[in-house]
C-alpha cells in the first residue's frame, strides 16, 4: 500500500501548517495541522482492509474450465465473481484481468466496481474469442482501491486458478478425393515386413520365427533360410506433420504451422466420420507423436499443444512411416527433400495427399523464391500424387475438397 499524489499533498499540507504554527504560535494552525495529520493516519489502513476480504472466482460460459471444449474461433463469455467476506463494504474496486486465450488487442481487461456490499458478491462479465490454441493458465487478478478519500492506494493479487485447453479449429469436409480412390490392401511394390504375401527368402537372423524357415532352401544352402513377406498396409490414415522450427513462417497466431495444424484436425475429423483410424507422425523429439491410432480427443489434445521446434528431417520422418492405407503429409514449408519419400510411398500403393502451405502470404516482406511451392507441387503432381497448395485464403477447405484437375494453383 502506497500514498497517492493526493495523500502526499495532504501530508505536505499538514507539515506546512505545523511549521507555520510552530513559528507563529497561532493555535488554530495547530488545529488544522492536527486535523490534516489525523485524516492522513485514519485513511491509511482503510484501503488494505477493504481488499483483505475480497476473493475472485472465474467461470467460462457459466461452467468450470475443465468441463469446456473450446476451439480456436469460438466465442467465450468469462464471468468474474467478486466475493466480499468482510463486515464492511469494499468501495471503488479496480481490477485488471489478463485473458491469455484472447486476441492480443483484447487480452487486457479492466473493470471497476463502485461498491461490493459486505458478505455479498458481485458478478462481472466480458466476451472474447479464442484466438490461440494451447493450454492456458490465467494469471491472478490484480485488484486495487483508493477508497475512501484517495489518499492511499492498496493493491493485491487474488488467485482464481483457471486452466483451459483450447483445441485447434477444424472444418467439415463434404468430400476428399484421396479417400475416393481406394488403394489395394497390399502394397503394389511390396516392402519387407510380416504380412501375408510371400516375396522371397533370406538367411536366418536371430529373432526370426522358426515357423518361417524355408526347408528346401535350407537343405540346398546348408544353413537356415527363412521366408520373407510383404508388409501389409493397415486400413487408416497417417497424418505426417512437419514441426521443424524453420518451417514456422509468420508472426503471432497467423503462421504456416497454425494453418497446417488446422488442416490436420480437419483431415482427422473427416477420417473419423468415415470410420478410419488415424495415427500421427511428426519430426520432433520435443513433441513425439503418440504411437498407434488415436481417439478424437487424443488427436486434438496433441494438436492443441504441439509447437514447432528442432530441425529433425521431415524426409526421414516420411521414410520411417508405418504402412497405412492413406498418408496425408502436411508441409508447413515447401520442402524438395520430402518429394522422394512421398513418391516412394505412392509407388508402394499407398494413397498420398501432399498439402503444401504457401509461405508467401505469411511473410511481412516479399519472399525471394515465390515459385517454390509451385515447383514442389508440380514435381509431386507429375508423379501422380494428390497435391493441394493452400495459402491464407479464408475458405481453404474448398481447396482440400477440390477434384483432381492437374492444375497447380498457388494463392
Amino acid at each position: 500500500m502506497l500514498p497517492t499524489w493526493r495523500g502526499w499533498a495532504l501530508a505536505a499540507v499538514a507539515l506546512v501548517l505545523y511549521f507555520f504554527a510552530n513559528q507563529t504560535q497561532v493555535g488554530w494552525l495547530y488545529v488544522l495541522a492536527a486535523i490534516a495529520a489525523g485524516l492522513w493516519l485514519a485513511a491509511w489502513p482503510v484501503p488494505r482492509r477493504m481488499l483483505r476480504g475480497l476473493s475472485v472466482t472465474r467461470r467460462l460460459n457459466g461452467q468450470n474450465a475443465s468441463d469446456l471444449e473450446l476451439h480456436v474461433g469460438d466465442s467465450v463469455s468469462i464471468e468474474l465473481e467478486l466475493k466480499n467476506a468482510a463486515r464492511f463494504p469494499a468501495l471503488q474496486v479496480r481490477g485488471l484481468e489478463i485473458c491469455p486465450l484472447a486476441p492480443s488487442a483484447d487480452r487486457t481487461q479492466n473493470f471497476f466496481a463502485d461498491a461490493i456490499p459486505p458478505r455479498n458478491t458481485l458478478a462481472l462479465n466480458y466476451e472474447t474469442t479464442c484466438a490461440r490454441r494451447g493450454w492456458f493458465e490465467f494469471p491472478p487478478v490484480q485488484i486495487s482501491t483508493r477508497a475512501p478519500f484517495g489518499f492511499f492506494s492498496a493493491h493485491r493479487e487474488s488467485l482464481a486458478p483457471t486452466g483451459v485447453l483450447v483445441f485447434p479449429e477444424y472444418r467439415e469436409l463434404e468430400q476428399l478425393t484421396l479417400f475416393e480412390r481406394m488403394p489395394t490392401a497390399e502394397a503394389a511394390r511390396p516392402r519387407l515386413g510380416s504380412g501375408g504375401e510371400f516375396v522371397g527368402v533370406r538367411e536366418y537372423r536371430p529373432g526370426d520365427s522358426r515357423r518361417h524357415i524355408h526347408w528346401r532352401s535350407t537343405a540346398r544352402a546348408g544353413r537356415l533360410v527363412v521366408k520373407e513377406f510383404a508388409e501389409e498396409t493397415q486400413p487408416g490414415l497417417t497424418i505426417a506433420l512437419d514441426l521443424r522450427a524453420s518451417s514456422v513462417i509468420g508472426s503471432d497466431d497467423a503462421t504456416s504451422l497454425e494453418l497446417a495444424i488446422k488442416i490436420a484436425a480437419t483431415l482427422a475429423r473427416y477420417a473419423q466420420r468415415h470410420g478410419l483410424p488415424v495415427t500421427l507422425a511428426a519430426n520432433s523429439r520435443t513433441w513425439p507423436a503418440p504411437p498407434g491410432p488415436l481417439s478424437w480427443w487424443g488427436m486434438m489434445n496433441y494438436l492443441a499443444r504441439v509447437q514447432g521446434e528442432g530441425d529433425e528431417s521431415f524426409a526421414d520422418c516420411l521414410r520411417g512411416l508405418h504402412a497405412t492405407q492413406f498418408v496425408a503429409a502436411l508441409l508447413a514449408l515447401p520442402d524438395e527433400a520430402a518429394s522422394a519419400p512421398l513418391i516412394e510411398l505412392q509407388r508402394q500403393g499407398i494413397g498420398v495427399l501432399a498439402v503444401i502451405i504457401d509461405p508467401a502470404p505469411f511473410l511481412p516482406v516479399e519472399w525471394g523464391d515465390t515459385h517454390r511451392a509451385q515447383d514442389v507441387a508440380a514435381t509431386l503432381t507429375a508423379a501422380g500424387l494428390s497435391v493441394r497448395v493452400i495459402g491464407d485464403e479464408a475458405d481453404w477447405e474448398w481447396t482440400l475438397e477440390a477434384e483432381e484437375s492437374g492444375v497447380i494453383k498457388v494463392i
